[in-house]
């Protein structure tokens, strides 16, 4: 329950609304939920409040952002989107939710005029391949590793919402060049490391590469171990990327607490190799000690990594408990 305006702002960001619907409100006449002494005036407050911040999200019409030559990023809820506009056409990376992904796809048909040839999902997690649905009647090129649709389809089946999911029908196991408007975007999967199914995805004309959820910047990464998370792995893939690419390559990550984060270089590769190294060694060190997993969530702080910050105790917990069962 809300008990004052100060703790209604403070869920209002948290949600990212930064604009006040109680800013008509007088401190000095209303500064506590108890303060409305009718109740139709209690009931009134809250409907709206509630109808406020549903509108809001529903009419977010997230933030693209361009990287570098035909290449942009769209940040709105969930996953960060990679997309390529071509000459004829438009290349799409990860979907998000369906209402969300809503004002890309209104932008790329309504002002742009050029059909959507290839979608394509760096995993199977719901913000990233959910809006797959909205995409249903606009291209039938999905293209994925080979492992994620059946790992979509389990994750929908436990969420109850099969008959809302699209599966991608262009599979692939290590390797896949894309063809676009005279564009060429080859994927790759290197290993597990967030998932069982993860693929990167280069733009090799602007030099681009998106990385999914492989990347998450100042932040405790979602780790599933039943989804494939696996730090040893998960390293080796980043390693791999760092080799593959070079150091003229611009990144798009999957995370960040700040979509101007959302962009960056092999430089935050190397810091996100190594967080998962030092990781594994401190929650190694911290349970010969004594401590248990249930400790270390309640604070989890990485020496040299403080910046990176827990999204909530839930992910923090998978991510202790999951390294934890793999050492």
């Amino acid at each position: 329950m809300f008990h004052c305006i100060c703790h209604i702002n403070l869920s209002l960001i948290s949600l990212g609304i930064k604009s006040n619907p109680l800013s008509c409100i007088k401190p000095k006449t209303l500064t506590c939920f108890s303060c409305f002494s009718d109740f139709r005036a209690k009931t009134f407050f809250i409907s709206h409040l509630y109808l406020f911040i549903i509108e809001v999200l529903k009419s977010s019409n997230g933030d693209i952002s361009k990287i570098r030559g035909n290449v942009s990023s769209f940040t709105n809820r969930g996953g960060t989107v990679g997309l390529l506009e071509t000459k004829d056409s438009f290349v799409v990376i990860d979907a998000q939710f369906p209402d969300f992904i809503q004002p890309l796809i209104d932008s790329i048909s309504q002002v742009k005029g050029k059909p959507i040839e290839f979608l394509c999902n760096t995993h199977h997690h719901g913000d990233h391949t959910a809006g797959n649905f909205a995409f249903k009647d606009l291209t039938q090129k999905i293209v994925a590793q080979k492992n994620v649709p059946e790992l979509q389809k389990n994750a929908a089946e436990l969420a109850k919402n099969v008959d809302k999911q699209v599966y991608a029908n262009i599979l692939f196991e290590d390797q896949y060049l894309i063809k676009s408007g005279g564009e060429r975007v080859t994927a790759y999967h290197f290993g597990a490391g967030h998932t069982f199914g993860d693929a990167m995805y280069h733009f090799e004309k602007d030099n681009v590469v998106h990385m999914g959820d492989l990347m998450f910047i100042n932040m405790i990464p979602v780790y599933r171990v039943k989804d494939g998370s696996n730090f040893r792995s998960w390293i080796s893939v980043l390693e791999k990327a760092i080799s593959t690419f070079d150091k003229d390559t611009l990144f798009i990550f999957g995370h960040a607490p700040d979509k101007n984060l959302t962009k960056g270089n092999l430089e935050n590769l190397t810091e996100m190799r190594n967080f998962l190294e030092a990781s594994a060694d401190y929650i190694k060190k911290s349970l010969a000690e004594g401590k248990t997993t249930e400790q270390l969530t309640e604070n989890l702080v990485i020496p040299k990594f403080e910046h990176r910050k827990a999204m909530n105790k839930d992910f923090t917990k998978t991510f202790v408990e999951g390294i934890a069962s793999q050492l």
